[in-house]
């Protein structure tokens, strides 16, 4: 009796274990299958954001260095970004003419996940110093020449202008020639948070908030 009951079960026993066996394998394929999906999303957005914001943010330094229309960035920034950054009406650079600079862009944390819409990107940009190329308009240059040549010493009283004339020839060779000290352009270098919106599918910048300056290292 107890032999053919546990052949009569033997069938069902396996039956279980097969469907025990499949269930657990069609689950562990399931789980690969999203994280490849998941990856190949999050892959995706991540190249978009890095090429968004390479080619944005080097774009808008050069818009600002050389007062172009900002409204050319509009497949890198939201609309309502290029209307709010004060940047672009700034003219602090409107007494320069840059032909060259270095730029470089670090990005320092990027990620983002397949179903969010927004994101913050830490980036550092700096402009070196040393790098700038540049020539001044003549205004700005007339400028600089009132702010730092000499005045010219008002005679004391009773002094003649023959001696003045004399004493003076002598001490003018004497005396280096004036050299116009040309202040160089400068650039915001730092850290900076970087908010970027997805607007009808695609990645754009909405912000830039500055964080901390580098020179503080």
């Amino acid at each position: 009796m107890h032999s053919n009951n546990r052949k009569r079960c033997h069938p069902l026993n396996t039956a279980l274990r097969l469907i025990t066996f499949l269930a657990r394998n069609l689950i562990a394929i399931a789980v690969v299958i999203i994280l490849i999906v998941l990856a190949t999303f999050i892959s995706y957005d991540m190249a978009n954001i890095y090429v968004m914001i390479n080619d944005g943010l080097s774009e808008r330094v050069n818009v600002i260095i050389h007062h172009e229309d900002p409204s050319d960035l509009s497949r890198f920034f939201t609309m309502s970004y290029l209307f709010s950054d004060p940047a672009f009406q700034s003219d602090q650079y409107k007494d320069y003419i840059v032909s060259d600079y270095d730029y470089d862009l670090k990005i320092k944390h990027m990620w983002v996940w397949p179903w969010e819409s927004s994101t913050v990107v830490t980036v550092e940009e700096v402009i070196d110093d040393e790098s700038w190329k540049f020539n001044i308009t003549d205004e700005f240059r007339e400028r600089l020449m009132l702010a730092q040549m000499p005045q010219a010493e008002e005679l004391p009283e009773g002094e003649e202008e023959d001696s003045e004339n004399e004493e003076g020839a002598s001490e003018e060779e004497d005396e280096p020639a004036f050299e116009l000290e040309i202040p160089s352009p400068k650039w915001q270098n730092g850290e900076k948070l970087i908010e970027f919106v997805k607007v009808e599918g695609q990645w754009k910048i909405n912000g830039i908030e500055f964080v901390r300056s580098l020179e503080s290292e």
